[in-house]
């Protein structure tokens, strides 16, 4: 069975995110977080509003040197832009990931060949009666040849073959 393609969700995700950002004020509730796994680097970008006051931090991790800086907002934002630019998208299951963490690790990284972003996000508009939240993981890819190329290197029950998906670990939108 061939994976599913997130492009499509990308796209509105990146919707919604952007939104958040050129509209803050129509928010009552809302919790960010993204972390993006590229060439040996870690950026984790989290942004929160609850009652009333908001706050944010974003930091770079090197992988190769242990070493940990923080980061403006915009700039880590600026590379998840570029992350939610690329072509193509498949999402882990995230089946596995407490039994095989290494397995997992490799999953994830794949020699660094294409980044993975987790990503957190709950928010509430106001006059809303609810909240709305995703989370999920995302490995990106150029387009679907490299999806292909992708999803024959991984195992079959890491990567989602069907959507709309939904478990314990990932969720789209609900």
């Amino acid at each position: 069975m061939a994976a599913a393609f997130y492009r499509d969700y990308i796209v509105d995700l990146k919707a919604r995110i952007d939104d958040l950002h050129a509209n803050a004020e129509r928010y009552q509730t809302y919790e960010l977080t993204m972390e993006l796994l590229a060439q040996k680097n870690l950026v984790s970008y989290s942004e929160k509003k609850a009652k009333g006051q908001t706050e944010g931090l974003s930091y770079r991790r090197d992988f190769t040197t242990g070493q940990a800086v923080q980061m403006q907002q915009q700039s880590a934002y600026a590379l998840f832009s570029g992350f939610f630019n690329l072509g193509q998208f498949l999402a882990f299951t995230g089946e596995g990931r407490e039994q095989d963490a290494k397995r997992f690790a490799e999953l994830l990284t794949d020699n660094w060949q294409y980044p993975t972003c987790a990503i957190h996000f709950i928010y509430r508009k106001k006059g809303q009666p609810k909240t709305t939240s995703t989370r999920m993981h995302f490995v990106g890819l150029n387009g679907e040849a490299d999806a292909a190329v992708y999803e024959r290197q991984a195992r079959a029950d890491g990567v989602v073959q069907q959507g709309p998906f939904s478990s314990a670990v990932f969720w789209e939108w609900k």
